[in-house]
């Protein structure tokens, strides 16, 4: 993996970031547990990304800090009360970490009856993630959901490290409660939260995210 050539432009400390995770994701495999490591080290500095929290505030959305077109990105991203994803996998590797508050990471098992059937799926680990506590996933092992679950302490301010532009590829999607699927092709953002209405046959969903404020 190269470096983006955009990173002498960005602020010092997400530069800094970047610099680390090039030699982590730069092999076959990318080295999660570095990636981790680094991200929750970004993530305890609060002294620059409470600024961040700031511009996005309290609302349900996200916030590109590093959106090159290919490549690592980061993104800051806020659920309210009560309020998960849907189930989805990403195509690329993650690495998730909260800044302040209590994010539920709960990662799933695809099944499947037959090699035709629709695929299903099976919880496989439940996490509550706090301050600087990072959890990560690589293809196909990526299928997740994560945000916000009542008697789980305040709903949290995370940031989500990815490994490229998740809707450059053919996806997947399901509904927790129902197991219902469907693929997204790319393009598709996929549902911002899990009670978002299921589109229709044609439909892709790409849910409305706060404009990102100048700098």
């Amino acid at each position: 993996m190269t470096l983006d050539a955009n990173l002498d432009a960005i602020d010092g400390p997400v530069r800094g970031l970047f610099e680390r995770v090039a030699g982590l994701a730069g092999g076959a495999t990318p080295d999660l547990p570095g990636i981790a490591a680094a991200l929750a080290v970004f993530a305890g500095d609060r002294e620059y990304l409470d600024r961040w929290i700031a511009r996005l505030g309290d609302r349900s959305g996200a916030l590109p800090i590093h959106a090159p077109a290919r490549g690592p990105r980061l993104t800051l991203v806020h659920r309210p009360e009560g309020r998960m994803s849907a189930v989805h996998d990403h195509g690329t590797w993650v690495a998730i970490c909260p800044i302040v508050g209590t994010e539920t990471h709960r990662r799933w098992r695809v099944v499947r009856a037959s090699a035709e059937a629709t695929p299903g799926i099976e919880l496989a680990d439940d996490r509550v993630l706090t301050a600087t506590e990072a959890a990560t996933l690589l293809p196909p092992d990526d299928v997740h959901d994560h945000g916000h679950l009542v008697g789980r302490g305040a709903p949290a301010h995370v940031l989500i490290l990815l490994g490229d532009d998740q809707t450059r590829f053919t996806r997947n999607e399901w509904d927790a409660a129902t197991g219902r699927h469907r693929v997204l092709v790319p393009g598709d953002g996929g549902r911002w939260l899990a009670t978002d209405d299921w589109p229709g046959l044609s439909g892709i969903s790409r849910p409305p995210q706060p404009r990102t404020p100048s700098p």
